[in-house]
């Protein structure tokens, strides 16, 4: 299946991206995270809380091989831990045209302040953002067949630009179906 999968950190607008490049597309929009949550009956904190963070991992990585059977194109939105599991190493590419949205640590600090993720909970949470990118990165630009930076234009002009690389990595066939 060719779904367009968007990574990147946690603050960094996936799922508000995602959103809309299916509305644009007038394709589904399937959010991996929600999707647990929705089934599980628990936010993601409550569930690494109760059962710990290798049980959800498991749970995403059995969410996207579900959409590896999909028939339907759908814009899919990763929860930003889901591309360093091993185990995920092989579907992430099978899913389809993978857009990395890229924030620098200042502006995911900013979208991130006041956020109950468990990662960011103990220490000074700009340093680590700033370790978690460094490790992370890297990652995440192996998977990308695009790469766009957010927080330096506004919302509907990173839309349009994602819309548009879209179209052309697709046009240029290095993308399988």
């Amino acid at each position: 299946m060719n779904h367009i999968v968007i990574i990147g950190f946690m603050g960094s607008g996936k799922t508000r991206v995602g959103k809309r490049l299916a509305q644009e597309l007038q394709i589904p929009f399937v959010d991996v995270d929600k999707e647990i949550n929705k089934k599980m009956k628990m936010t993601v904190k409550e569930i690494f809380q109760r059962f710990g963070e290798p049980f959800y991992r498991a749970l995403e990585t059995v969410e996207i091989k579900k959409l590896l059977e999909e028939n339907e194109k759908k814009v899919v939105s990763l929860g930003a831990g889901l591309p360093l599991q091993e185990q995920n190493e092989e579907i992430i590419p099978q899913l389809g045209t993978v857009v990395y949205i890229k924030g620098s640590a200042a502006t995911l600090l900013k979208r991130l302040e006041g956020s109950s993720n468990p990662f960011l909970e103990g220490e000074n949470q700009e340093e680590k953002i700033r370790k978690m990118l460094k490790q992370r990165d890297p990652v995440y630009q192996k998977f990308a067949d695009i790469v766009v930076e957010t927080g330096v234009m506004p919302f509907e002009s990173l839309v349009a630009q994602i819309l548009e690389k879209i179209t052309e990595f697709e046009a240029s066939g290095k993308c399988g179906d």
